[in-house]
């Protein structure tokens, strides 16, 4: 673990916070296209990292970008392309398919890390994350007698998976270049920025800018909004903390408590129904994630 400190609370705080994103906008994209609602939520994101920047006295490091510009440009496109990968899967395949495919990304990372990093892997370490991969697939209520890989729909989700472990690389080598190591907070206000200027496009293309009028007409909608540039702008600083401060993959693995804590947000809030393969999917992704960090105690 590349922080000595030994201190997880960051690591747990992130799936709370990717969690509850996820469920606003969800909600949100329910009043919007789906490329409207990325413009609204990375407008809002935009106004609350431009505040922080701000108040940390930081804006004038986003002009201090030599030699890591290019990379900056690189996340951006990347955190474009995730979105719509994944936009493009959950309008061909269930949300709850889409949300387990993605949690693939820590099989990417791992091996990615193996590459890049020389990382070696216990057996134990491989299979804690299985666990974990199939309990979140029990969360999300994958049907495996019909769920079938090949699936368009499912490529798109995989290829959004794949597109999000390289960004993990790709900031990380940013906020630690040996000749310009970056500020999280830059990284993360390019990052937005340039997927704002994408969806930005895209929606004059396709003329759907005019449903921000709801925003006006339904209290619900607007404040589905700002939750999720809150949660939008909370994943930027924590993400990035993580990165910067611990091995991606572990990050990644951390992650997969995610889907545990969007379900639970929407049976505690909105009353839907969990079953108790559910319960079961819990109790081993909560077990895997026991497993993981007592071999990295161990280690």
């Amino acid at each position: 673990m590349e922080s000595s400190k030994g201190n997880i609370a960051p690591l747990l705080l992130l799936p709370v916070i990717w969690g509850s994103y996820y469920v606003a906008s969800q909600k949100w994209v329910g009043y919007t296209s789906v490329f409207t609602s990325g413009v609204g939520i990375r407008l809002i994101t935009f106004f609350f990292l431009t505040l922080i920047m701000w108040k940390r006295g930081e804006l004038p490091l986003l002009l201090k970008t030599h030699g890591v510009f290019k990379r900056l440009l690189l996340i951006g496109t990347l955190g474009f392309l995730l979105d719509l990968t994944a936009f493009i899967g959950l309008s061909m395949s269930s949300a709850a398919s889409g949300t387990a495919l993605l949690k693939c990304d820590v099989l990417m990372v791992n091996i990615m890390s193996m590459i890049i990093y020389k990382q070696r892997f216990t057996w134990k370490a491989w299979a804690c994350t299985l666990v974990m991969l199939f309990g979140v697939f029990l969360v999300m209520g994958i049907d495996f007698g019909t769920f079938q890989i090949g699936d368009p729909g499912n490529i798109f989700f995989l290829l959004s998976a794949f597109f999000v472990s390289c960004n993990a690389f790709v900031i990380k080598s940013v906020q630690l270049d040996k000749d310009n190591p970056t500020c999280d907070d830059v990284v993360a206000y390019y990052n937005n920025f340039v997927t704002l200027i994408y969806f930005t496009a895209t929606s004059l293309i396709m003329n759907t800018l005019g449903q921000f009028g709801v925003v006006l007409s339904n209290p619900w909608a607007a404040l589905a909004l700002l939750l999720a540039g809150l949660g939008q702008t909370g994943i930027y600083v924590v993400y990035y903390y993580n990165l910067r401060n611990y091995p991606v993959w572990l990050v990644k693995t951390f992650l997969l408590l995610m889907p545990i804590v969007s379900t639970l947000i929407t049976f505690v809030l909105f009353g839907e129904v969990m079953v108790l393969t559910q319960y079961i999917g819990m109790a081993v992704v909560m077990a895997g994630a026991l497993g993981i960090l007592l071999e990295q105690k161990h280690q």
